[in-house]
């Protein structure tokens, strides 16, 4: 019999509406400045003294590259940066682009890109805990890196390829600054040889947020700050995965954690999604397949046609927005010789298939208490394995509160079903995070 997870307790949290006002409200204000300067073409505001001048302009430094003689979690270069909602009186706060050594999934020494994020709010109750994000998927090309899209919110690309950035994680961070939480986020690492992000590796994007939190730790985060991970869709395969595999970073033991929607199996995701207007998740996770050895991405390759290859890298180049564009409810059987779904023909593939098992949750059991959820009706992660990984995690002993949203299936199979639930709960899903993070 599969052990019953916790119910969820309705406890009302003072303040926290508060700051979800300091957030939420200088966030909208800045986010519209910056359409308007945009829509108008007026000239960016000036940096701040200190800052780097060049602050949306770049995307962030140098790509990957394989690193020899360096421990992960070194600090290797920062620079300033404006996160949007936090340059007024209301939620200030410190922050800073940062690169770093990590690992990715095999054990090979790579830099990877991220951002800190130091609040200078008033924590009460012990000292100033930190917050390890891992933000949902915003793309895989450069620009879409959360650490850059977190300086421009909102923007619009009308020349081909059109694209669209939003960055839809800016009110969670925004609520955990405002809370008086400093936050650590990472990009998820790149291959250094193709430049192409590791999507969906869980085990290279959980190394890289550990690895992320210890080079903090050099720019002031205090080595014994409570700690807490958030993670949703991507980012919560990647907090899953980093609860399930603890030894990697010893050093750190979060008190509590957040996983939303993962996916928990990343092939039936492929199945879910093929064919809605997210149908470039598809696009994105073929590709962090291939990186993953040379013998994958030479099964891959060989099922694409010419037209695949092209509508490959137009979503690779772009954001979800542009993805959405690129491919949106199109099916990948187009894509294909045999004209089957990606998907269909993953599933024959025996190296890809052991890099699935590679990467499928539930494989050991959480030590910290985890707050779980999924959507019945989610148009982009399936809700079956994750219900399957909570049953997983609660036989191994884990402590779960599980939380099933019922949100009614919207039409179009648009991914509301998906993104809906996450901004329904954001407040007070922070809220229990924060109560655990008190000393």
């Amino acid at each position: 019999m599969i052990p019953k997870a916790e119910a969820e307790p309705d406890v009302h949290r003072s303040g926290e509406w508060a700051a979800v006002t300091r957030a939420l409200v200088p966030l909208a204000l800045e986010t519209a400045r910056g359409v308007t300067r945009r829509l108008t073409g007026s000239s960016r505001p000036p940096a701040r003294h200190g800052e780097h001048p060049r602050w949306d302009t770049e995307p962030g430094f140098a790509g990957a590259t394989w690193v020899i003689g360096r421990t992960p979690g070194t600090l290797l270069r920062h620079r300033p940066m404006r996160l949007l909602g936090t340059t007024g009186g209301l939620n200030p706060a410190w922050t800073h682009h940062i690169e770093y050594v990590t690992t990715d999934g095999r054990d090979r020494t790579i830099t990877a890109t991220g951002a800190v994020f130091r609040s200078h709010r008033p924590w009460r109750g012990g000292p100033r805990p930190v917050i390890a994000f891992a933000p949902s998927t915003q793309g895989v090309a450069p620009h879409c890196d959360p650490s850059y899209t977190c300086t421009v919110g909102l923007n619009v690309f009308h020349r081909p390829p059109r694209d669209l950035i939003a960055a839809y994680e800016l009110p969670a961070i925004n609520i955990f600054l405002a809370a008086g939480c400093d936050v650590v986020i990472t990009d998820y690492p790149r291959d250094p040889d193709l430049g192409l992000q590791l999507y969906c590796d869980h085990p290279a994007g959980a190394r890289a947020l550990a690895d992320a939190v210890r080079a903090a730790r050099q720019l002031g985060v205090a080595d014994d700050a409570p700690l807490g991970l958030w993670g949703f869709s991507q980012g919560g395969g990647t907090v899953a995965t980093a609860l399930e595999s603890p030894d990697y970073a010893p050093d750190l033991t979060p008190l509590a954690a957040v996983v939303g929607s993962p996916p928990a199996q990343l092939d039936q995701v492929l199945h879910h999604v093929d064919g809605t207007l997210a149908t470039g998740v598809v696009a994105y996770a073929t590709a962090g397949l291939m990186v993953s050895s040379p013998e994958i991405r030479h099964e891959i390759l060989s099922v694409f046609t010419e037209e695949g290859l092209d509508a490959l890298i137009a979503n690779l180049t772009t954001c979800t927005g542009g993805s959405a564009l690129a491919s949106g409810w199109r099916s990948t059987a187009h894509w294909t010789r045999s004209h089957m779904t990606l998907g269909a023909l993953l599933d024959d593939l025996p190296a890809v298939n052991e890099e699935f098992a590679r990467r499928r949750l539930g494989q050991s059991a959480p030590q910290t208490p985890v707050l779980l959820w999924g959507s019945r009706h989610d148009d982009v992660v399936p809700f079956e394995p994750v219900r399957r990984l909570r049953d997983d995690w609660l036989r191994g002993g884990a402590r779960v509160i599980w939380r099933e949203n019922r949100t009614p299936r919207l039409p179009g199979r648009t991914g509301m079903n998906h993104f809906l639930p996450y901004f329904q709960r954001l407040s007070g899903d922070a809220g229990w995070l924060l109560d655990h993070l008190h000393r």
